[in-house]
């Protein structure tokens, strides 16, 4: 089993509302990749509920079979496009992905 996590740290523009909002919006994409994508066996979504400066925005933990799977994931459309957004709104990010 691969353990695929990844967490964002999105830009900011001054507006906490617009930030709460992307926030959301990234969640909710990355979210429907579940019901897209039938290599993916768990995935989890959150939003860091603890202001701090080193803290990042969102954080996706997901569950593959194999690196094969994984790999599917990770070049499949639908996952494109939603990398394709999130690109757009983050400042910056870090993965891990580990057997267990």
């Amino acid at each position: 089993m691969i353990r695929h996590i990844v967490m964002f740290k999105l830009m900011r523009s001054g507006n906490e509302e617009s930030l709460e909002e992307t926030k959301m919006e990234v969640k909710n994409r990355l979210e429907a990749l579940l019901s897209l994508i039938s290599v993916i066996r768990s995935m989890e979504v959150g939003i860091n509920v603890v202001k701090s400066e080193r803290a990042f925005d969102v954080a996706l933990v997901s569950t593959f079979d194999s690196l094969e799977d994984l790999e599917t994931y990770r070049v499949h459309p639908d996952h494109q496009k939603v990398v394709s957004y999130i690109a757009t709104v983050k400042d910056q990010s870090a993965a891990v992905d580990f057997e267990f």
